[in-house]
């Protein structure tokens, strides 16, 4: 009769240890995104459970508490049990067969099934969770506190203070992660988002060598016929040198007032201020600038005021959604796609233009272009023919312009080429 309690007693506390160790697995692997997005819902459980996750160490240590204690008293059972069944032997015997029929039946069983769904378990378990923090608050407080000066003392912070919140790392994580049904275009998309906090303009930006713009001393007729030549919008204009920007003038208005003409027509009259903004502003700014401002084109300087290039609204749109490409555009603008893998592409294109387009890798960089590239890694002018392997890539300089590298071979070299 003795032997059968103590039985049933073992098996009753094996359940409960089975329950904690569900738990424990549940409050760790649920997400607290998912969480959230419930308790936006005004789930009451949801809104529950992340009040106590945000006290996880006095949780996970009640949970660890009750499962110890339960544990240590099925092992001193276990062991009477087999002493009165098996004698002497039964002291040697018990601690072989309950840590066998723990880990697999109290330990590895139940987080292999609450692994598969920690959000479901957790909500479950909820009222088994507040209980037991209720319940053993005072010891696990006292505990933790024990452990933190203890680990103080060998010159260990605490976790909590260590502790970092969810940070845009862990998004790209999460987005790299995914693949329910996810698109890798819409993975790009989610990314460069992130990216707009960190990208400046002047990464982006249309260099001023690039920029399509004419002379205000034109005549106005002349002027008027190279405008409507360009297949632009808003038309910059300057005077004395193309650095020196005075005005933008917008298609629409010139052609409003080209419809009631008038002898003394002044282009400068219909232009409108040009914007110029520091290179150093993020694209996430500017994009708030442009809103704010209604504007969607800005001229880009250095520290000394000097031009050094423009960017636009959509400029900073294709960096989230990719080329918006209209029926005067190429695939990409300054690359051409040749056999056996090859391509020719212009100094001026940018390093992430190609990145986004063809998903190459070229780390960190602290310049904009593919003959920057050159030059950084180089770090000299190399001579027409010359091939450089740099980041993965087998770059041909074709083109030379003075001192400017104009046109580059290049060719993705695989890993098995690298390694030889």
């Amino acid at each position: 009769m003795t032997n059968l309690f103590f039985f049933l007693v073992i098996l009753v506390f094996g359940v409960l240890a089975a329950f904690l160790s569900a738990s424990e697995t549940a409050v760790t692997a649920a997400s607290p995104l998912r969480l959230h997005q419930l308790a936006k819902k005004n789930d009451p459980r949801a809104i529950t459970l992340l009040g106590l996750q945000e006290n996880m160490p006095i949780l996970i240590s009640s949970i660890l508490l009750a499962n110890i204690c339960l544990l240590n008293f099925m092992t001193s059972l276990a062991t009477q049990l087999f002493m009165n069944s098996m004698g002497p032997i039964g002291v040697a015997v018990a601690p072989f067969v309950m840590s066998t029929i723990t880990v697999l039946y109290v330990e590895v069983m139940p987080k292999i099934y609450v692994y598969g769904c920690p959000e479901k378990a957790v909500l479950f378990l909820l009222p088994v969770l507040t209980l037991l923090k209720r319940v053993f608050f005072p010891f696990t407080t006292l505990m933790n506190k024990i452990a933190e000066y203890s680990l103080a003392i060998f010159g260990v912070r605490s976790p909590q203070e260590t502790r970092s919140a969810f940070t845009s790392e862990d998004l790209r994580g999460a987005i790299d992660l995914h693949v329910g049904g996810v698109l890798s275009n819409e993975k790009r998309m989610l990314r460069s988002i992130l990216d707009l906090s960190v990208v400046s303009v002047a990464e982006i930006m249309l260099h001023r060598k690039n920029i399509v713009s004419f002379n205000i001393d034109l005549p106005f007729s002349e002027l008027c016929e190279k405008i409507f030549s360009v297949p632009y919008t808003r038309v910059p204009l300057w005077q004395d040198t193309p650095d020196n920007i005075v005005g933008v003038i917008h298609m629409k208005n010139l052609v409003k007032a080209l419809r009631h003409p008038s002898e003394n027509m002044d282009i400068r009259k219909l232009m409108k201020t040009p914007w110029f903004i520091p290179d150093s502003n993020t694209l996430f700014h500017q994009l708030e600038k442009f809103k704010e401002k209604h504007i969607h084109q800005a001229f880009v300087v250095d520290e000394y005021g000097s031009l050094l290039g423009m960017i636009t609204l959509e400029d900073i749109l294709e960096e989230i959604v990719g080329e918006i490409r209209d029926e005067h555009d190429v695939d990409l603008p300054g690359v051409r796609v040749l056999p056996q893998g090859k391509y020719l592409i212009r100094g001026c294109v940018t390093l992430r233009d190609l990145a986004r387009q063809y998903d190459w890798d070229f780390g960190t960089c602290s310049v904009s272009t593919i003959a920057g590239l050159i030059l950084d890694d180089s770090r000299s002018i190399p001579e027409v023919g010359t091939t450089l392997n740099i980041r993965g890539f087998q770059i041909k300089v074709v083109r030379k312009h003075h001192h400017q590298i104009t046109l580059v071979e290049v060719c993705p070299v695989s890993e098995n080429e690298q390694s030889t």
